[in-house]
């Protein structure tokens, strides 16, 4: 008889899964059931004493309109079968069965790094990603045919991988896999054989193969262990407690429309005083820190005043807005829009390799003044340097863009297009060089926003001449990201790690469209 193809759903417990009920959150509320004999593997199976029946959600919404009430209800069936073999244990899980493990007791990355040590690199069909942007975005991209990771768009420098579905090397082992913490196979298989596959999924879980085509994958990683969650939320706390972080701040966990912006706000001052720019030591103290917990932090909000409104409208958590780096057990762990990374010790060498390579700039500025927004900064430079141009909100349309896009802050008459942004402001400095990005884009394509910045420049018509030459040369311009920050002598290594990463991408997208690069820090007392 020819054997079935089944889906499993499989997971690895941790090392420290002792006997196969610890793997549950309430074992009192299943019934084991003993496996049979001579099947080749020990194990136990788990299914919920009484199943849980329970009208569906939208039953309420029809009773609203029927004569008699409707007496609906869904059956969640779900099992677990625990597979122990190799000294480990595995949890298969059929129906809703993975919402009875303890989360913090799975192998993370466990289905993730067998997929990619099994799959065929050319036959790949789904890749989903998070985008690290000013936004953590998550994004699915599916191939009507196998294809190389190419295909799907995925920035090493910026996009972690959560899952990824593709067709097997090897046949013996499945026909087809996705893997994230679980992994998901389709496999020709009889119960007699789950023993023998769970050591073979272990054996190649165990290699290295992987590094050949997706070592990315090992450079940042997002956290989803809970017990390290807590273990790097009290790292936060004592920082925060203690006074004694220097790489915290406070940052926008989603974009503003700055061109609208009036002011912040903390709801731990009934938002009632308004602030020109986001300040944890301020936050800090509006409180009594010996009693800061994570779940204050979570509860206390942040809001924002529009120049065209006096009511306080977003309102984030101050935890989604915190952004903090720490070590623990010698990992470099990042905190970014309420979320843990950690960064693979040589990966950040060589981004922070990559950053001291981007030359200082040779523009030089002044100093600017500590309660001075950017807007006034720029002003005040645009008023009293010669042969710089103001271009601060400088907003122009771009064809086939989703929304319009500033030039720059500042253009001297040698092509220097000045981006400028205190270090406090805009999560990890992204909005900084995504910004440097859009604009380099979009004045190499399209010559309709070239001669649009060239309108905004009516008062330095030698500076817009620079826009309305017959043919673009991005070569003869330099996107300068300049930071407005304190002196600090492990500039710019004392950038947060995320803020580095970032820069670096941005500065390697911009020497690909041919420009000049270069970094300027801006003292602030």
């Amino acid at each position: 008889m020819k054997v079935k193809v089944r889906p499993l759903n499989i997971r690895l417990l941790k090392p420290t899964v002792a006997v196969a009920r610890d793997a549950f959150r309430d074992p009192a509320s299943l019934t084991p059931h003993p496996l049979k004999k001579n099947i080749g593997f020990k194990g136990s199976l788990f299914v919920p004493t009484a199943p849980s029946r329970k009208p569906p959600a939208w039953v309420e919404l029809l009773n609203e309109g029927v004569r008699s009430p409707l007496s609906l209800v869904n059956a969640s069936s779900s099992a677990v079968l625990i597979v122990e073999t190799s000294d480990r244990f595995f949890a298969i899980s059929f129906g809703y069965g993975s919402n009875l493990l303890r989360q913090e007791l799975i192998e993370r990355d466990f289905g993730l790094k067998v997929a990619l040590n099994t799959v065929d690199p050319d036959a790949l069909r789904s890749v989903d990603m998070d985008t690290r942007e000013d936004l953590t975005l998550h994004t699915r991209r599916q191939a009507s045919a196998g294809s190389r990771l190419l295909t799907f768009g995925l920035d090493v420098t910026r996009d972690l991988m959560r899952s990824v579905t593709g067709r097997l090397r090897d046949p013996s082992i499945g026909k087809q896999v996705t893997g994230s913490d679980a992994l998901a196979l389709n496999a020709q298989i009889e119960f007699t054989g789950l023993g023998a596959k769970c050591d073979r999924l272990l054996h190649e879980y165990g290699k290295k193969d992987y590094l050949k085509e997706f070592a990315f994958v090992d450079h940042v990683r997002k956290i989803r262990d809970p017990n390290l969650k807590d273990e790097l939320d009290q790292l936060l706390l004592q920082g925060l407690r203690a006074g004694t972080s220097t790489s915290g701040y406070l940052a926008a966990p989603k974009p503003i429309e700055w061109d609208r912006f009036s002011a912040f706000n903390y709801s731990t001052e009934g938002h009632a005083d308004d602030h020109l720019d986001l300040d944890l030591a301020h936050y800090l103290g509006t409180l009594d820190t010996g009693a800061l917990s994570i779940s204050k932090l979570r509860r206390d909000r942040i809001g924002v005043k529009y120049a065209d409104a006096d009511v306080t409208r977003e309102k984030w958590s101050i935890y989604d807005a915190i952004v903090y780096e720490a070590t623990h057990k010698n990992n470099l762990y990042a905190l970014s829009a309420g979320e843990w990374y950690v960064i693979e010790p040589s990966y950040a060498r060589r981004i922070e390799n990559d950053i001291k390579q981007i030359p200082a700039s040779g523009l030089k500025l002044p100093a600017a003044k500590s309660d001075e927004v950017e807007k006034d900064y720029n002003e005040r430079v645009a008023a009293t340097m010669k042969n710089i141009a103001l271009l601060d909100r400088g907003i122009r349309s771009v064809t086939g863009a989703n929304a319009p896009i500033e030039c720059c802050d500042l253009l001297t008459l040698g092509g220097q297009l000045v981006h400028v942004k205190r270090k406090t402001r805009s999560s990890t400095l992204s909005h900084l060089f995504s910004q440097g990005v859009a604009s380099a884009e979009a004045l190499v394509s399209d010559n309709g926003y070239r001669n649009k910045v060239a309108s905004l420049l009516k008062r330095h018509p030698n500076h817009a001449t620079l826009f309305t030459t017959p043919t673009f040369d991005a070569a003869s311009f330099e996107v300068v990201y300049a930071v407005i920050t304190k002196r600090t002598a492990a500039w710019p290594s004392s950038l947060p790690f995320l803020s580095q990463l970032n820069l670096a991408n941005a500065a390697r997208i911009l020497r690909r469209m041919g420009y000049k690069v270069s970094l300027l820090r801006v003292d602030v007392p």
